[in-house]
């Protein structure tokens, strides 16, 4: 895809969605380069349509100044989202390079309530675009250098959260479908800005270990884990025992076999004197 050609402009222009979902198929070094060589308005405005963890590879090996005049032209959400996932070397490197607005517009909306889900979610999530096949999306996950986790969260151009699929369910699913078309809507997602106490006792615990955490415009921000959730609000009774939602399923689970084991021995103890009194008579 080269800069010069006039095509190429009026495709990114025209069809920055389109073009958002090839580039993420490049290598970060590509797509770097490419965007040095663009308007920072038209890199930007293929960018706002790009996954945040291909944004933030490719803007990782740009120079500070550049990264920084894309994150001043992006959305102020998505560059929020972008600029989380920068190292923390990066990070200080691009903020002496943007504006006194733009910084204190960033740096406002990474700042959450120490007891807000905000200050506890992972920024580290795998994702994928509703509009891109199966079979486009087992590529993708082929290619990535980490292990994936079993819920992979799907979302709209806009970056707002709209589904997820299991990893499982994806691997088996017709591979010429779209993930818009196979993908679970219910998402069990969280705000935050909700108080991160109350949800120590969310119903989405008892079947999963990790829920989606979205800003109020349902922008997917990252995940809330479990266990990071009991550490910073560790709720022990006098006996020692956790409340751990799963281990209170696990409780239930045991009471109600122990109460069919008890029914099933009074029934045996009815019948067998019944048996014992036939065989004597």
């Amino acid at each position: 895809m080269k800069v010069d050609n006039p095509l190429t402009r009026e495709y990114l222009l025209n069809y920055p969605a389109d073009a958002a979902r090839i580039l993420e198929q490049l290598s970060a070094e590509h797509v770097a380069a490419l965007l040095n060589e663009l308007p920072a308005k038209t890199g930007a405005a293929v960018m706002a349509f790009m996954l945040p963890d291909k944004v933030t590879a490719s803007l990782e090996i740009m120079t500070a100044l550049s990264a920084a005049k894309l994150l001043t032209e992006l959305p102020l959400s998505f560059a929020v989202r972008v600029f989380r996932l920068l190292a923390a070397g990066k990070r200080e490197e691009v903020s002496v390079q943007l504006s006194d607005k733009t910084r204190n517009h960033i740096y406002r909306h990474l700042k959450y309530p120490s007891t807000s889900v905000g200050s506890l979610l992972d920024p580290v999530i795998d994702m994928l675009p509703e509009n891109i096949t199966v079979a486009a999306a087992i590529r993708r996950i082929e290619r990535l250098k980490h292990t994936v986790c079993c819920e992979i969260y799907i979302i709209n151009d806009a970056q707002h959260l709209v589904g997820m699929i299991d990893l499982g369910k994806l691997l088996k699913a017709d591979h010429h479908v779209s993930l818009k078309d196979i993908m679970n809507r219910k998402t069990q997602r969280v705000s935050a800005y909700a108080s991160a106490e109350t949800l120590l006792q969310h119903r989405g615990w008892l079947t999963r270990r990790r829920l989606p955490v979205v800003d109020r415009d349902n922008t997917l921000l990252g995940v809330l884990e479990h266990n990071r959730l009991q550490q910073a609000f560790a709720k022990i009774d006098n006996s020692g025992s956790s409340s751990d939602p799963v281990d209170n399923v696990m409780s239930i689970a045991g009471l109600y076999w122990l109460t069919v084991a008890q029914l099933m021995s009074s029934i045996f103890s009815i019948s067998r004197p019944e048996k014992e009194s036939s065989h004597e008579s």
